[in-house]
């Protein structure tokens, strides 16, 4: 049986490496948080506040959004009272005390309550995603470019350990995962492959 690829999208600078265009029609995307400056993915996630503020104003985008994508968010999304929009599908977390990152746990809530078929049916390839501290952190910053003090350094770094936990994680629930993302800590956790070998041949 041939494995159905997704690619996973997080927020790096590699993004923006990326033709989109090129993709292989078969590949289905998963991204989190500001994809959609980029992006409209088959399956979308966030449960960041200011994400949620900045979709409930940017009209078109969010529109594109449901009309394009998977939308839903974890019961996260109910903190401090917050509801839940009517465009958002919302899920339990399925694993509460890990570190609550939005790509792993919306690959979790993804495997586990969306997906159809034994989550070894897929290959996940991981895109934008270095756990490495950065300057411009983010693919949207590229023309903001600003150094940050030591401190927000140091709480990245701390961020990043518990989001590469969470992704040993992944792997130990057999989850398929291999990096697309050059110089990132991923790959001493799974193999390396090039973004070109997802593109149309």
């Amino acid at each position: 049986m041939t494995k159905k690829k997704i690619l996973v999208l997080g927020n790096g600078i590699s993004i923006n490496d990326i033709d989109f265009s090129r993709l292989d029609s078969s590949i289905q995307t998963f991204g989190v948080n500001r994809i959609w400056l980029k992006h409209y993915p088959t399956y979308f996630f966030f449960h960041d506040f200011d994400i949620l503020d900045e979709l409930e104003h940017q009209h078109v985008h969010r529109s594109k959004l449901v009309s394009n994508s998977v939308c839903y968010s974890s019961d996260w999304i109910n903190q401090y009272n917050r509801s839940t929009p009517h465009w958002l599908r919302k899920y339990p977390r399925k694993n509460r005390r890990n570190f609550p990152d939005s790509v792993t746990t919306g690959l979790s809530i993804l495997g586990g309550s969306i997906l159809s078929g034994k989550i070894s049916d897929y290959i996940f390839y991981m895109a934008g995603i270095t756990l490495k501290w950065s300057d411009p952190s983010h693919f949207w910053k590229v023309d903001e470019y600003n150094s940050l003090n030591s401190n927000n350094k140091e709480w990245y770094d701390i961020r990043f350990q518990k989001m590469f936990q969470n992704f040993r994680n992944l792997k130990s629930y057999g989850y398929n995962m291999i990096s697309v993302t050059p110089d990132s800590m991923l790959n001493k956790l799974m193999r390396r492959e090039n973004i070109s070998n997802l593109y149309k041949t």
